[in-house]
Order: C-alpha cells, then sequence, then structure tokens
C-alpha cells in the first residue's frame, strides 16, 4: 500500500510540475472556416473581437466582421498581397510590385502609400504598427520605418551579421525586434542606430524558418523582456507558441496545432498576443486560436 500511495504521489507531482502536461490556454474559436474558392490565399489575419482580412494572388482583401459567416470584398487595386497587419480599425497590407495599401475603416476600403520593396521574389512581407502612422515594413533584405503612415519609408540599417529576415515587431516608438532565418533575434533600442543580439539561435528549438512568400512566422513583444513567437515545427510537425520573460534567455514551448494541413500556409499574431490565425492555403480555410489570458506568464499561456 505504502509503495501505491508513493507511485501516485509522485504521478501527482510531475502532472503539476511538467509544463508540457498543463493546458495550453489556447481554445479554437474558428476550425478551418473555407474560404472563397476563387482566388490563391496568401496571408490572413484576425484580432480578437471576430474581425478578420485575407488577401489574394491578384490583390484581392476580403473581411469578416463576424468571425467568418459571411465574407465581403474590400475596394482595393494592387497585385499580390502577402502580408497583414492589424491596429484597431486600421489595416495594412503589402506585396508584389512593392505595393503598400493602408484600410483606416477595417478593410472596407483601401488607399495606395508609397512602395517598398521590389518584385517576387524580393517582395515585401512583413508589416508592424504600433499606431496609425509609426510603422515597421520589411522584405527579406530590407527594413524601413515609417512616421507618416506610409506615405514615406527611411530606410533603416540591418545589424551586419544579420541574414535573411523571417518576422519583425515594433513594440515602441523607438524599440523594436528583427528574427532572422538562423534563429537570431536583434532588438533596437534607437530605431536601427544600434543593435543588440538577444538569443541564441532559435533553430535549435526544430522551428521552421524559411524563407517563404507570406510569413510563416509571427512574433510580437509587450517590452525587451517578454515577447512571443508563432512558428511551425518539425520533427514532429507542430504549430506551437515560444514564449518569453527574459528578453530571449529561455523560452517555453506550448503547442497550439498538430494538424499537418497548416504546413503550407501563413500565420498571424494579434497585437494583443490574444490571436493567433492560421491559413491553410492548400485546401483554403482559415483557423483562429485565441488565449484568455493578457499577460504573458508560464501559467497563463
Amino acid at each position: 500500500m505504502k509503495y501505491l500511495l508513493s507511485i501516485i504521489l509522485l504521478t501527482t507531482v510531475l502532472l503539476i510540475s511538467c509544463p508540457t502536461l498543463q493546458p495550453t490556454g489556447w481554445r479554437t474559436v474558428i476550425h478551418k472556416s473555407p474560404l472563397e474558392k476563387i482566388v490563391t490565399y496568401y496571408h490572413a489575419a484576425f484580432d480578437s473581437s471576430g474581425f478578420g482580412v485575407v488577401t489574394g494572388f491578384a490583390g484581392q482583401i476580403y473581411y469578416t466582421t463576424d468571425a467568418t459567416a459571411t465574407w465581403n470584398l474590400a475596394s482595393s487595386r494592387s497585385f499580390g498581397l502577402f502580408a497583414l497587419e492589424i491596429n484597431a480599425a486600421n489595416v495594412w497590407a503589402c506585396g508584389d510590385k512593392g505595393n503598400v495599401l493602408m484600410s483606416k475603416n477595417q478593410a472596407k476600403s483601401f488607399d495606395m502609400l508609397k512602395k517598398f520593396g521590389r518584385s517576387d521574389p524580393h517582395h515585401c512581407r512583413f508589416l508592424s504598427f504600433i499606431s496609425d502612422k509609426v510603422g515597421w515594413i520589411a522584405s527579406p533584405e530590407k527594413l524601413a520605418l515609417t512616421r507618416d503612415g506610409g506615405r514615406n519609408w527611411s530606410a533603416l540599417t540591418l545589424p551586419q551579421d544579420c541574414a535573411h529576415i523571417v518576422a519583425i515587431d515594433l513594440f515602441s516608438e523607438q524599440e523594436g525586434i528583427v528574427l532572422d532565418e538562423k534563429g537570431i533575434l536583434y532588438l533596437t533600442p534607437d530605431q536601427g542606430l544600434t543593435w543588440r543580439r538577444l538569443s541564441a539561435a532559435l533553430r535549435a528549438y526544430g522551428m521552421d524558418l524559411e524563407v517563404y512568400k507570406s510569413p510563416a512566422v509571427a512574433m510580437r513583444f509587450k517590452d525587451a523582456k517578454q515577447g512571443m513567437i508563432v512558428a511551425k515545427f518539425t520533427q514532429p510537425f507542430s504549430c506551437a507558441v515560444l514564449f518569453t520573460k527574459n528578453g530571449g534567455i529561455s523560452w517555453t514551448k506550448k503547442i497550439i496545432s498538430t494538424d499537418r494541413d497548416y504546413q503550407k500556409g501563413s500565420v498571424f499574431l494579434s497585437r494583443d498576443m490574444r490571436t493567433i490565425t492560421l491559413l491553410d492555403s492548400e485546401n483554403q480555410t482559415v483557423s483562429v486560436f485565441e488565449n484568455q489570458h493578457t499577460t504573458i506568464e508560464a501559467g497563463d499561456m
């Protein structure tokens, strides 16, 4: 009996202490909702209100305000659009031929901004805006800043050792982080005047860091210490969240899905870090996962 009680006690301790056995805190709010099968989709982005946007091959932009119950075609003109950003009612999109667009009315209509980047495969595919005026834009090789809502772009000098960009995040008017294809995080406290390497290579976690047409990695930081990265992982395949509370010194991994349908498609993380969007571009569906917590704590995520 004492032996049996010891086994039960040990099992209980392991279940409590092992983080991989704790609930992830994420729930599926939209599961593989089908999209209109008339275009090839490149990117999808949802916030926590049920508002979402998808972009297509010939510059089509569809939006929903009721969690995919209905989709509406936005008024826009562009070539293929590969990236999205949402901040309140403001939506940005960018892609082929240097096209950059902005909407101030939840994607109902878009205005063309100053061009950035070149044609595919050197096109713009990363956006991060902290307000309607201030934001970053990037292709795999270049990073730029706007302080006037995209009327003008100022090139930022990347770190000398920075490889191709796979994710960006501007989390204050001066501070931002770049993740490169080697899995290295670089922090700037002064809009690119100086850079500091934050972490050892994240590739060691098995993260897929290839440069795709659309973002396959999404990244948001609350400050220089607390941040989240959503990505796809290999061997075995999964979509998962990595989060840090110490500036990338250590990371905790939480699996969101092991469904291989998400191997081909984009990833988006809302600015409040509560909503993840996964696009299955092959089967033309979108799924949304939501976390009810608002802080980056090991027990919360």
